[in-house]
């Protein structure tokens, strides 16, 4: 077949390659439909529900669904959702650990020694609350505002390890009184909670280790083992506590979507301009065949957006464009609108997720310094106080002093300012 000269037309290529001039119709001739964009999740809505006959209180996405796996969604999100918000999560995450633990008293008081030997004493798995412990949950806390430690006794009723477990490995029993929030007795396991995300299967536990709650007095009746739990309160938390962030979780699954979409559209070669349908059912070779020499003869910029379609029904070759519309500027503007709202549900300004637009880079330092040290102020601060108003309880029964963290605010280190130079006047004359 001889290779003709392209014009980018897609009609006279069809014609020059079948022998018929096609039919070039009219996009509103065209009946189509898309499939709708499948969700990571369903609506994230926290619903606690006792589960008979053992009370386990299931901590699930939604009350339709019942999966028990709200943390398991909430870490998803984070590791596989939003760049934003994880970026987020982590910079509370860092400074909550800010200079690690301390004493709160001198270094001359008598407490102060016991108190870091305790903080640097490894337990059972070469963890110490100072290395390892605090940084785990520093981010249990920041994405989840709720942590699990477990305190293991002696014979002298005081702690001498801790274990962390992470939240998405612990379950409340409800007490026997419905009309109480207080938990007694918590369950650990790795199998709690089971994603609604296609093609994802795990075993669910619908019971684990019971492990007492705290309550020193008890130590002995229950096993020398109790779990600490630190949580956020808020109306309607019960047993568990619901992030404040909460409600910008769907902003997060927006950039998720936003990200799937554009890497689908750049991988698959963008969506088809032009459909056109063919008479006659060519097996592979053939129809390679045939594409391939559309491909020699048309060089038109959406040559590589054309679908074929062969078809017994067809008496000459049909042409049917797609819409064109350049959708850009509101993927854009989702992406713009996504970002400002996770700021915003986090209680963080805009300079912290990197994307001011200064007139000037010692103007975006300010900002950014302005907006750290205020986030400090507002958020880690009030974060910082809970947490450390849980973990001290351990550090009062054993007789130790308090503890606690120091963060450091963020300085912009400016340029020292130079005196002006000064010409001195030339008094020699020459002559």
């Amino acid at each position: 077949m001889t290779k003709v000269k392209d014009n980018g037309n897609i009609a006279k290529t069809i014609e020059s390659l079948t022998g018929q001039k096609p039919e070039v119709r009219e996009e509103n001739d065209f009946n189509y439909g898309l499939q709708v964009v499948e969700k990571l999740y369903n609506l994230i809505q926290p619903y606690q529900q006792t589960v008979e006959p053992n009370n386990l209180v299931k901590f699930s996405s939604s009350e339709e669904v019942g999966d028990d796996a709200y943390w398991l969604q909430l870490i998803d999100l984070y590791n596989n959702a939003s760049s934003t918000f994880s970026n987020l999560i982590d910079l509370r995450r860092n400074m909550l650990v800010g200079s690690g633990l301390i004493p709160t008293v001198e270094e001359t008081d008598a407490l102060y020694a016991p108190t870091i030997e305790f903080l640097n004493r490894e337990n059972e798995f070469g963890e110490s609350l100072q290395a390892d412990i605090w940084q785990k949950i520093c981010f249990d806390y920041s994405l989840m505002e709720t942590y699990f430690l477990e305190c293991i006794y002696s014979q002298e009723k005081k702690v001498v390890s801790i274990n962390h477990w992470t939240p998405t490995k612990c379950r409340a029993v409800a007490p026997d009184n419905p009309d109480l929030n207080y938990v007694n007795v918590w369950q650990l396991s790795n199998s709690f909670g089971r994603t609604n995300k296609a093609g994802k299967k795990n075993p669910v536990a619908t019971s684990g280790k019971p492990v007492a709650n705290w309550q020193p007095k008890n130590w002995a009746i229950d096993g020398g083992r109790q779990i600490l739990n630190c949580m956020r309160y808020s109306a309607g938390n019960n047993f568990y506590a619901v992030p404040s962030h909460n409600a910008i979780l769907p902003y997060a699954e927006l950039q998720a979507q936003l990200a799937i979409f554009s890497l689908s559209t750049v991988s698959k070669g963008f969506a088809p301009q032009n459909l056109v349908i063919l008479n006659g059912n060519p097996d592979k070779k053939a129809k390679d065949e045939f594409v391939r020499h559309f491909k020699q003869r048309y060089t038109g910029a959406n040559g590589e957006r054309t679908l074929f379609i062969w078809t017994t029904g067809a008496e000459k070759p049909e042409i049917l464009p797609f819409n064109s519309t350049d959708i850009t500027p509101m993927i854009e503007s989702l992406q713009r609108i996504s970002v400002e709202s996770i700021a915003s549900g986090m209680g963080a300004s805009i300079e912290l997720v990197g994307t001011s637009a200064g007139a000037s880079l010692q103007t975006d330092m300010n900002k950014l310094a302005t907006a750290y040290n205020f986030y400090q102020i507002s958020r880690i601060k009030p974060m910082l106080a809970e947490m450390l108003k849980t973990l001290n309880k351990i550090f009062r029964l054993n007789g130790l002093s308090d503890v606690k963290v120091v963060v450091e605010p963020l300085k912009i280190d400016t340029a020292p300012s130079q005196a002006p130079v000064v010409i001195q006047p030339n008094n020699q004359t020459k002559i």
